[in-house]
């Protein structure tokens, strides 16, 4: 065997050697990405529910829409465009509290003032970016976030679902 053949043996195995670290790392990389896509999902949805949280207490409502509504339509603006779809706008959650034992209201006057305002995103889901090394079942999670009710301005809480009267 001669030097030349020997010299091209060497570097066809060093090629056939970087292209599997190379497929190594491309892999981990991807992996990578995944895990800090579904850690920005979940912070931009806690961040939202926080923000439609605080927009609740205040008693605020949008025009044209009711309390309940307008605080779904705060939490999807400040969502990052998660929540753009009507299905996962549905998953946009509002219940409220009585603040002594904790038993949820309905109907008029639940958003009243002491009471608790709970905003959840239930049941999202997140389909990774690269199903390498493992299935493309999304990953499922749910963020919430509470605040006690301020008591309305006017003394009575908005409507929860008709918008106000001009």
């Amino acid at each position: 065997m001669t030097a030349g053949t020997a010299r091209r043996r060497k570097t066809g195995a060093g090629t056939i050697e970087a292209g599997f670290i190379f497929l190594f790392l491309m892999g981990i990389l991807f992996l990578l990405l995944d895990l800090c896509w579904g850690v920005f999902c979940k912070v931009s949805l806690q961040h939202a529910v926080r923000e439609g949280c605080r927009y609740a207490i205040t008693s605020q409502v949008q025009a044209g829409y009711g309390h309940l509504d307008s605080i779904k339509r705060v939490v999807r603006s400040n969502a990052m465009g998660f929540l753009s779809s009507d299905s996962d706008f549905a998953k946009i959650a509002v219940n409220f509290y009585r603040i002594d034992d904790l038993q949820q209201m309905t109907g008029a006057g639940s958003n009243a003032g002491g009471n608790l305002a709970v905003v959840s995103v239930e049941n999202y889901s997140l389909r990774p970016l690269v199903p390498l090394l493992r299935s493309s079942s999304p990953l499922t999670f749910s963020v919430r976030a509470a605040d006690k009710l301020e008591a309305s301005p006017s003394g009575i809480p908005p409507d929860l679902n008709n918008p106000p009267s001009p």
